[in-house]
């Protein structure tokens, strides 16, 4: 598999599997059929790590849910579904990425077509 296939193939992996609380380097090898380095080497190129690529889309979709017109869950459920340690720690990342809290955010975005 050249590399350029095996980072597809390895976020493919990441992306079916950001539900997983077990999603880790190690998973992403296993399922792939590659040893744990491997991960970790064709990333190396990239903007980001296994882990930080894996911490990214799980925020991107936590963003998502809290903004779905359907969602009546709030904050600390998207910190869960989306395994976060808490949502103190959620809180933080989200406004990090975003600029705002999740649920600043929120109201700024309510009416913003999806």
């Amino acid at each position: 598999m050249d590399p350029d296939e095996a980072i597809l193939t390895a976020r493919a992996v990441i992306e079916q599997n950001l539900e997983n609380e077990d999603l880790t380097p190690a998973l992403v090898a296993n399922k792939i059929g590659v040893s744990v380095r491997t991960p970790h080497r064709l990333f190396s190129a990239s903007d980001y790590s296994v882990m930080s690529l894996i911490r990214q889309l799980r925020m991107e979709r936590a963003r998502i849910d809290l903004l779905s017109s359907d969602s009546t869950n709030g904050v600390s459920y998207a910190a869960a579904k989306w395994h976060f340690s808490d949502a103190s720690h959620f809180i933080r990342n989200f406004k990090q990425t975003y600029g705002l809290t999740p649920r600043s955010y929120v109201q700024e975005n309510q009416n913003v077509v999806r």
